[in-house]
């Protein structure tokens, strides 16, 4: 289930996406074009710009993602940090990896291990997963050994890791694959419907 910049084994294929395209591409960074500045590469370092095309925050940054929820990820020399708006950086560069922050928490890697931070830059779920993914509607998929489960915001499994690869919940369901096989379950793990076709390649 990774975009990380490696690729992971087994059924999982969906997750071989590079986390620089992830920010453009899936829900794990909302852009908000309207309200804060977007990046764009100048002379090969990331900067942002502002809605009318001026320059918003230097470029500076080897990668840089949309701002969601008020804060953008960024990384400089393979580390990752958040900056505000104003291009301060209010959550240092230290993680390995990274994602945007969701209903108020954000996906970071330390070594090889996952966990949670809020928008204090506070660790809020410990770093104990193998891969970790965004809150969309208050479940977030993780990685535990080679299964795929669900937390809630405390770090408590709602669904056991039972699965060989799974999506973001949206509109109350997500699809996931078991035994080379595609489900659509609830938020409560139960299955409503199965399919042999059901698209595992779209994270939005």
């Amino acid at each position: 289930m990774t975009p990380r910049k490696g690729a992971i084994t087994g059924l999982a294929l969906i997750w071989l996406i590079p986390i620089t395209w992830l920010c453009f591409i899936s829900s794990a960074c909302k852009i908000e074009e309207t309200q804060f500045p977007t990046p764009h590469l100048i002379e090969g370092k990331w900067g942002y710009l502002n809605s009318e095309g001026n320059l918003a925050i230097s470029p500076q940054f080897d990668e840089a993602c949309p701002f969601s929820e008020g804060l953008a990820r960024v990384a400089v020399n393979h580390k990752s940090g958040y900056i505000n708006p104003s291009g301060q950086l209010v959550i240092p560069l230290r993680y390995d990896e990274a994602l945007g922050f969701l209903e108020e928490f954000a996906p970071v890697r330390q070594g090889r291990k996952w966990g949670d931070i809020n928008q204090k830059g506070q660790l809020a779920l410990a770093f104990q997963f193998d891969e970790a993914w965004g809150f969309s509607e208050s479940l977030a998929c993780v990685r535990v050994g080679q299964k795929y489960g669900y937390i809630n915001p405390k770090g408590r499994f709602v669904i056991q890791p039972q699965f060989d690869a799974a999506r973001t919940f949206s509109n109350g369901s997500a699809i996931v694959e078991h035994n080379s096989r595609q489900f659509v379950i609830d938020t409560n793990g139960r299955y409503l419907n199965r399919g042999k076709n059901l698209d595992l390649t779209d994270r939005s």
